[in-house]
């Protein structure tokens, strides 16, 4: 794949390039390609420098064929405090995915010491581990394993950096690098040591803080299920520490 971006853009819609074909139909979009968009254009349309997205939420109802697709946003609020904006994702004017992403304004810390609960991990940097191959699941980021592997039983950490622009000429933002690698909680906490079972029907990223530099780390924390339903979080990290968190339902996708 020689296209350095996963859309571009023509006139109003975002035209899928090759490398976002998805994991559960190849004629699809991939569940990061989707999260990395809407992110890309709440930042991008609602954004300001006063302003932090500290709470996305994408929920992913149907699987988008890879044609051109088209994102409405809207103002659900405007307060002295947030902003909370509404995006749509349509294709053919049918709707596949709709994301809530709250902005939050700068404030003085509250007052008193709160107890910041588990530790965070103590892990060697990107630069000390090696690149994986370039996979399937790693098309649109170079990964570096620090713990374990997908379907491994047993702690999972890894650095990822997204390697391509999420829309072609716009350069990744912070908050877009986050947004990129966001539905890869998904497999890292949900995946069996048989292959990935389960399906997200959402991601949710929780960012109190901007990440530093390029590398993003995904902490594998829990994967709870009971009848074909789960949930699973990830602490997420850059290489100053932890800096929010990611986490999706998802169903067992037992009909493909």
């Amino acid at each position: 794949m020689t296209d350095t971006f996963l859309f571009s853009r023509e006139g109003d819609v975002l035209v899928p390039a090759q490398r976002t074909r998805g994991y559960w139909r190849s004629d699809s979009i991939d569940g990061r390609a989707i999260v990395a968009a809407l992110g890309h254009e709440i930042e991008r349309r609602h954004g300001a420098a006063d302003l932090w997205p500290a709470r996305l939420t994408v929920d992913m109802h149907r699987l988008p064929p890879r044609e051109p697709l088209h994102i409405e946003t809207r103002v659900v609020r405007e307060g002295g405090r947030l902003r909370l904006i509404e995006a749509i994702l349509t294709l053919h004017g049918d709707e596949y995915a709709r994301a809530t992403c709250q902005l939050l304004r700068e404030r003085p810390p509250a007052p008193g010491q709160v107890w910041p609960g588990l530790p965070p991990w103590q892990v060697p940097a990107p630069d000390d581990l090696t690149s994986l191959p370039d996979e399937h699941h790693m098309r649109l980021a170079e990964w570096r394993l620090i713990a374990g592997t997908l379907g491994a039983v047993g702690p999972r950490r890894v650095w990822i950096r997204p390697t391509v622009e999420t829309v072609a000429g716009e350069p990744l933002t912070p908050f877009s690098r986050v947004a990129a690698i966001a539905d890869t909680a998904s497999p890292w906490v949900h995946a069996a040591d048989v292959g990935i079972g389960y399906i997200n029907t959402d991601v949710t990223l929780h960012l109190y803080r901007p990440p530093d530099g390029e590398w993003i780390g995904l902490d594998a924390l829990l994967h709870d299920e009971a009848a074909g339903r789960a949930i699973g979080t990830c602490r997420v990290y850059d290489q100053s520490g932890p800096i929010g968190l990611a986490s999706t339902t998802a169903v067992a996708n037992t009909r493909s």
